[in-house]
């Protein structure tokens, strides 16, 4: 029976008589299920998943996160609202909320004088946990070992507030969409004088539970879920993951221990292990599901404590609720509005549905389940040649003798060293821990049986755990794409790199409908092992999501990069550039070139090109842009070498031009009979902007015409007519060209016109005179009488 009275035989006379239609299917028909946990029951309507979505689309949950930023308020030595700086913190840090919303000292509101106006007094204490001291990572990407420290501060805080206040509420909210306004990842403790709505209607179905069958509701749950096997998410040999039956939220699971516990101080040290390995497990999944940072809200629920941490909480049991929000896709998330805020929950995607993808998301993850193995075993060894374990530098490590039985007493010794780093009756059985092992502590060691046997030997090697590596792609054709990685910083350990890839749907026209992905498919390394991807047979009009996971014995890190075609579009340079001179024209070079190889042959997007030339010992290049394979440069200088180099991009300027091809040389025609410039007319050409130098015509008369391109057999690209060049004469007059001529053409004029004049005053003066015979006096005087001044005699003047 319910709370409210009414039981399943109510609900079920409440419907429609219809047993004898068609027959019921949970992925099909809308039902309710009861939630023996909270009293409540659940709408699933699992048929409208098939409608379109048009609400609202959430914007993309990538964005670049800083590592360190001094104004963040939880980064190690930042400063925050109340004065107080952080310290430099290592791995967890916890300390108490600026802005808490209980305090220790509140005042009592005092007796209330009326049954509908109550209020009591609220008091507490609020606290932050930061996980890491890295802004850039969450729960999935950090290493087993650094959540072991976050499962151990949960269990330390939850004793220590517990020993005054009866609830202990941990919680994490991740992400934006849930309300998260700090990146830093983090969660909160906030610790009550009074039972919360949700922790009062969890004791009270559980206790009732355990009075009316004998055994904790959850053990029982628990048990018949692994029977069943329709739900289950995860197992391992202290917990379990599963989708609860009566699940609100699209993917929503429960955490339980296997054993019986109550609080999280309970738990056994193998316990936090498993839990810090299958939490790791679990985020990675749930990252994975839509390749993205998935948001939740998580939280703790143990028995509840304080002065009465002693009392019979035996129905109890300890379990964690996660929250995820995400329906359809990345950007579109559930909301809990007008039926469900009115009524009750609602719900479209059934618990197995949603369990089938969660455990569907294995195919890329083997290698990063190897190193969670590996990284969460008190004597990891799954990696590298036998006898090496792997460990991160400043933290604790434990070695293990590998050639006898887990907990035999043995001692230790460094490999030719006799002095004993640890006895026999140390009590740690077959074990060495080693506290904030440095490069000091590498090496091999060797382990003794009380008989003085060798039992074996261990080699420890140091390192970090991986960092998400710095990944980007690019596309020599309009069809395939590659992408190339390199690690963000050295580990020092063995790493390798899972790739994969998923196709995105472009939203529709409306910019609303959103399709959910497709794939992951893996993104083969080309060669294998090389930091390189190729992903063949892409849609030019598509995006994808690339992820590159970085994984080394001490754990995976993910990057996930979003990539459309066009956007990285960037040709190969083009091919066989040759330059040539053309005969008698001692001013043009004649370049050509063919398409890149790693271009189709009948490619559907043409390219264009941009042709680069300079004479040799000139800084500056000049460009032109050719119409197809070849061009003629008009104003190269005469007798000097030239580089010439050609880039290509796509001819709709998707993605950006190419890498300079090689540079190729040639020098202009300097044949018999050519004349080049004088040299002040090419030191002219050099101080005016640039432009062409005047063009010569040779002898003939008949200047130079472009010859028409011709296709090419060895040249991957085909003949385009529409894009050939303007076959009319190159005989375009300059402007310098017109100004040197008629410069010239003066100069000689009034060369001509002195020398003419001067031979006619020669002539005139050496002319003999007919009368009397001899020479007159002075020259050029008779060209020039000059009368005879009053009072003067008769002058001649030259």
């Amino acid at each position: 029976m319910s709370r409210s009275g009414v039981g399943p035989e109510q609900h079920r006379q409440g419907s429609e008589a219809d047993a004898t239609a068609t027959p019921f299917q949970a992925r099909e028909h809308q039902h309710i299920r009861y939630n023996p946990l909270q009293d409540e029951w659940v709408l699933v309507s699992a048929h409208r998943m098939k409608r379109p979505w048009q609400g609202q689309v959430e914007p993309s949950l990538l964005k670049t996160v800083p590592r360190h930023d001094p104004k963040n308020p939880l980064c190690p030595g930042a400063t925050r609202a109340n004065g107080e700086v952080n310290p430099h913190y290592d791995s967890t840090f916890l300390f108490d909320n600026d802005f808490p919303a209980l305090q220790p000292d509140a005042p009592n509101p005092g007796p209330s004088d009326h049954p509908l106006f109550q209020a009591e007094a609220a008091r507490g204490v609020c606290k932050v946990l930061c996980f890491h001291p890295w802004s850039d990572v969450t729960l999935p990407l950090m290493s087993v070992p650094e959540i072991r420290a976050v499962v151990d501060m949960w269990a330390s805080v939850t004793e220590e507030l517990g020993a005054q206040y009866p609830w202990v509420q941990i919680f994490e909210n991740k992400g934006a969409m849930m309300g998260c306004s700090n990146p830093h990842p983090h969660c909160q403790v906030w610790a009550s004088s009074f039972l919360p709505n949700i922790a009062q209607r969890e004791e009270q179905c559980q206790r009732a539970y355990q009075s009316q069958h004998g055994e904790p509701l959850l053990m029982e749950y628990g048990r018949q879920e692994l029977l069943r096997k329709e739900r289950l998410v995860l197992t391992s040999e202290h917990w379990l993951v599963l989708v609860p039956f009566w699940a609100v939220w699209p993917f929503q699971t429960l955490l339980l221990p296997r054993r019986h516990v109550r609080r999280l101080p309970e738990l056994t040290p193998a316990e936090r292990d498993d839990l810090a390995f299958i939490m790791k497990k679990l985020l990675t999944k749930y990252d994975n599901l839509f390749e993205t940072s998935f948001p939740y809200t998580m939280g703790w629920h143990g028995a509840p404590m304080g002065s009465e941490a002693e009392a019979n909480w035996d129905h109890w049991q300890l379990h964690a609720h996660y929250y995820p929000p995400l329906l359809r896709s990345s950007t579109v998330r559930k909301f809990m509005v007008g039926y469900e805020m009115l009524a009750q929950a609602q719900r479209d995607l059934t618990p197995e549905q949603m369990s089938s993808s969660c455990t569907g998301l294995s195919r890329v993850l083997v290698a990063v389940a190897t190193a969670l193995v590996s990284a969460a075993s008190s004597c990891p060894q799954a990696w590298g040649p036998p006898g090496v374990q792997y460990g991160q530098s400043g933290r604790s490590m434990t070695l293990c003798c590998p050639g006898v039985t887990a907990g035999a007493p043995v001692s230790w010794s460094r490999d030719g060293e006799t002095r004993l780093l640890q006895g026999p009756d140390s009590g740690l059985g077959h074990e060495l821990v080693l506290a904030l092992a440095d490069s000091t502590d590498e090496g091999t060691y060797i382990c003794r049986t009380l008989d003085g046997a060798l039992g074996g030997m261990v080699t420890l090697q140091l390192g970090y755990p991986p960092a998400r590596p710095i990944v980007s792609c690019r596309a020599a054709d309009y069809e395939n794409f590659s992408c190339t990685w390199s690690p963000s910083q050295v580990s020092g350990l063995p790493t390798r790199y899972l790739t994969s890839y998923r196709k995105k749907t472009v939203p529709g026209a409306d910019g609303q409908r959103v399709s959910p992905s497709t794939g992951p498919w893996p993104c083969p390394q080309d060669p294998p092992g090389a930091t390189r991807c190729v992903v063949h047979g892409a849609e030019f009009w598509s995006q994808y999501r690339i992820n590159v996971t970085e994984v080394n014995p001490l754990g995976a890190s993910t990057r996930l990069l979003d990539v459309s075609l066009q956007s990285i579009l960037r040709p190969d340079p083009p091919q066989g550039l040759r330059v040539e001179s053309v005969p008698g024209y001692p001013r043009r070079l004649r370049a050509s070139w063919m398409y890149p190889a790693s271009w189709p042959r009948q490619p559907h997007f043409l390219l264009k090109f941009r042709l680069q030339y300079r004479p040799v010992q000139h800084p500056a290049w000049s460009m032109v842009e050719p119409a197809g394979l070849e061009e003629v440069i008009t104003d190269a200088v005469a007798g000097l070498p030239h580089a010439v180099r050609v880039s290509a991009r796509d001819f709709l300027d998707a993605g950006t031009w190419s890498a300079w091809s090689p540079e190729a040389w040639g020098t202009p025609s300097t044949g018999p009979g050519l004349c080049p410039y004088p040299a002040w007319i090419i030191l002219l050409r050099s101080c005016l902007p640039s432009g062409p130098l005047p063009k010569e015509i040779p002898a003939g008369g008949k200047p130079y015409t472009q010859p028409k391109e011709k296709p090419q057999m060895d040249s991957p690209a085909p003949p385009r007519p529409s894009l050939l060049p303007d076959p009319r004469p190159l005989d375009h007059r300059d402007p310098l060209e017109q100004m040197a001529v008629l410069a010239s053409l003066g100069i000689f004029s009034c060369l001509g016109l002195a020398a003419g004049a001067l031979a006619l005053g020669l002539w005139l003066r050496l002319k003999p005179d007919g009368k009397d015979g001899h020479q007159k006096p002075g020259f050029l005087a008779p060209m020039i009488p000059v009368d005879k001044l009053p009072g003067e005699t008769k002058k001649s003047v030259c």
